[in-house]
């Protein structure tokens, strides 16, 4: 399984981009930065998104790429590009941005052969494409926010996405439930530990509760850190040295290209 990190920020500022992960070359999780950051070669090529939940930094780029796919689709039989996420997700995109008002509703153009379509997920059952299996997982964040887990070959290669997420107790269940040892797993640190209450309350974490929700995790894979606010990043990054000590992570970046 590849990924390549296209945006991994909790901050819109030069240097840092919005969340977007790129799978195999053609499974996007979440659309924070897509259309910025890989050629137009590359994203005809996605055939995938899916989505942890509707806010902005994490869809934004679903609505660019419909409109840069527009020469791969007009006149053609091309399959759409499909929007995967739990159903009050894929209605607030519908609703609220695919609207004809805020960006034209790309479901329905070209008429012949339009270049989304919608495909509603439900928790833990899985989504078969080719080798790759996608589940959506649920989380403490945005409405019917998700997290996901990826697996190939029966789960020897795996990652778990929590997307944005405060403190769970049902996500780490889900995750030591899976039938295979959790491998990698993709988690957030957006602010740091002096900033609790405001992270308590946007359903984010800090360093320290970060570690506390590790805790309730029987696994223990490698953790991926991203979504830091590019603000408190020095901060944070200080933090997590002494919160994560005995634990294996790194900090994602942009253009990162992993193999697991």
């Amino acid at each position: 399984m590849n990924l390549r990190v296209l945006g991994c920020s909790g901050s819109d500022l030069p240097g840092h981009n919005l969340t977007s992960f790129l799978v195999n070359d053609t499974v996007l999780i979440d659309a924070g930065t897509v259309t910025s950051a890989i050629d137009l070669a590359g994203q005809a090529r996605i055939e995938h998104i899916f989505v942890s939940h509707a806010h902005l930094d994490h869809i934004k780029d679903i609505l660019f790429l419909a409109d840069n796919l527009i020469e791969f689709f007009a006149g053609k039989s091309r399959p759409p590009l499909a929007i995967h996420g739990l159903p009050d997700v894929l209605d607030a995109i519908a609703n609220h941005l695919l609207n004809d008002t805020i960006w034209p509703d790309f479901t329905v153009i070209p008429e012949a052969s339009p270049i989304l379509t919608y495909a509603p997920m439900t928790p833990g059952e899985p989504v078969v494409l080719g080798e790759l299996t996608v589940t959506a997982f649920p989380v403490n964040h945005a409405k019917a926010a998700s997290g996901f887990a990826l697996w190939e070959d029966g789960g020897a290669h795996n990652l778990a996405y929590t997307g944005d997420t405060g403190p769970c107790d049902d996500c780490w269940r889900f995750l030591d439930s899976l039938p295979f040892p959790l491998a990698h797993l993709i988690t957030e640190a957006s602010f740091p530990s002096s900033l609790e209450s405001l992270a308590v309350a946007s359903k984010h974490l800090t360093p320290r509760l970060l570690r506390l929700e590790l805790e309730k995790l029987q696994a223990r894979p490698e953790i991926l850190i991203y979504h830091m606010k590019a603000p408190f990043a020095a901060q944070i990054q200080s933090e997590l040295e002494h919160e994560l000590a005995g634990f294996t992570y790194r900090l994602l970046r942009e253009h990162d290209a992993l193999i697991f």
